[in-house]
């Protein structure tokens, strides 16, 4: 019976520790949101790894209703969407 008390509890310890981890990726990933209505070029290159040409191409097709604008103007390439589309906003602030 110990032995049972003793894995419910790594059990539970396991589950809540994976709960918060979780909890705390959402919180950062909602804090490194990048508007791209409103991101400098230089912010666009920096914080999402884009080359300079695209982070130019993205500033001078502005405004964009949402993410997926970015392809459907052919601003990006879809493979560099792909890799972005979870880390860009488009709402104003």
């Amino acid at each position: 019976m110990k032995v049972l008390s003793f894995l419910g509890a790594v059990g539970l310890g396991i589950f809540s520790g994976a709960w918060l981890v979780a909890l705390q990726k959402r919180g950062q990933q909602k804090r490194s949101l990048v508007n791209i209505n409103e991101a400098s070029q230089e912010e666009l290159a920096r914080s999402l790894g884009l080359p300079p040409e695209i982070a130019e191409r993205i500033v001078e097709h502005r405004p964009y209703p949402s993410k997926i604008d970015l392809l459907g103007r052919m601003v990006v390439p879809e493979e560099v969407y792909i890799a972005i589309k979870n880390r860009i906003s488009y709402k104003a602030s």
